[in-house]
C-alpha cells in the first residue's frame, strides 16, 4: 500500500502568511471579492458579497462539537462566505462568477497570539461543459479520520468520495484560485468536447442510479 504520509507532511508544513485576526482575514476575503465583482470577474455585487462573508464568533453547533472534542474550541471561530452546500442546491447562498460558476466557503481559526488555520472547505461548482461538475478543497481539523488516511489537506475532483491530495493554502489564495485561475485557458477558444467513454459513463451512472432508485421505491411499501 502506497503511503501517502510524506506527501501529508509536507503539505501541512507549509507556513502560511495569515492576518493577524480573524476579523483581518474576513476583510481581506470581503476586499478581494468586492474588487473581483468590480471588475466584472464575479456576478455577485459589492453588497450581496459584503453580506454573504460572516466572522461567526460562536462556530455552528457541529463544528464546535469538533472543536470541543479536540480541546480546540477556545479563542475559535468561523469565517463563512455563502451557505455550505455539498447538497449543490443553487437556492442556498453563494458567490456567482461571470461564467456562471458559484461558490462558497468556511474557514476554521484559532486566536492564540498568531492567528491559527484549523480547518477550510472551499468548493466551486461549474456549468456544464467546463469538464468536472465541481471541485471542493478540504482541510480537515487536526485528529479527522482523513489525516489518518494521511489526508487531511485534500481535494475532491467531481466526486465527493473520491480523495486527492492537495497543497495547504491560505484562503486568501484559494479564493484566488476560484476567481481567477480555475478557468478555460486564454490560449484555447473552446472547452474540449468529452470523450465518448466521458459520455457513456455519465449515461450508465445515470441508468444505474435510475435503477436503484426504483428497486428502493418498488420495496419500501407498507
Amino acid at each position: 500500500m502506497t503511503s501517502l504520509g510524506a506527501i501529508q507532511d509536507h503539505a501541512l508544513a507549509r507556513e502560511l502568511v495569515l492576518p493577524v485576526s480573524a476579523t483581518a482575514l474576513g476583510r481581506e476575503l470581503r476586499n478581494a471579492l468586492i474588487q473581483a465583482s468590480n471588475a466584472g470577474a464575479l456576478r455577485s455585487s459589492p453588497a450581496e458579497i459584503f453580506q454573504l462573508i460572516q466572522v461567526l464568533a460562536e462556530p455552528p453547533p457541529m463544528v464546535a462539537e469538533q472543536l470541543r472534542e479536540r480541546k480546540l474550541l477556545r479563542d475559535a471561530c468561523c469565517i463563512v462566505g455563502g451557505e455550505k452546500n455539498q447538497r449543490r442546491d443553487p437556492g442556498l447562498a453563494h458567490f456567482v462568477r461571470d461564467d456562471d460558476a458559484w461558490f462558497d466557503f468556511s474557514v476554521t481559526v484559532r486566536q492564540r497570539g498568531a492567528l491559527e488555520l484549523l480547518a477550510y472547505n472551499f468548493e466551486i461548482r461549474f456549468p456544464s461543459a467546463m469538464g468536472s461538475p465541481f471541485l471542493r478543497f478540504d482541510l480537515n481539523l487536526p485528529e479527522h479520520r482523513n489525516e489518518h488516511r494521511e489526508l487531511r489537506s485534500h481535494l475532491h475532483v467531481g466526486s465527493d468520495d473520491l480523495y486527492v491530495p492537495a497543497p495547504l493554502m491560505s484562503p486568501f489564495e484559494l479564493i484566488g484560485l476560484f476567481v481567477h485561475a480555475l478557468r478555460r485557458p486564454t490560449d484555447r477558444e473552446a472547452w474540449r468536447a468529452p470523450t465518448s467513454f466521458e459520455i457513456d459513463w455519465f449515461l450508465t451512472t445515470h441508468q444505474e442510479l435510475a435503477s436503484r432508485g426504483s428497486r428502493s421505491s418498488g420495496t419500501s411499501g407498507g
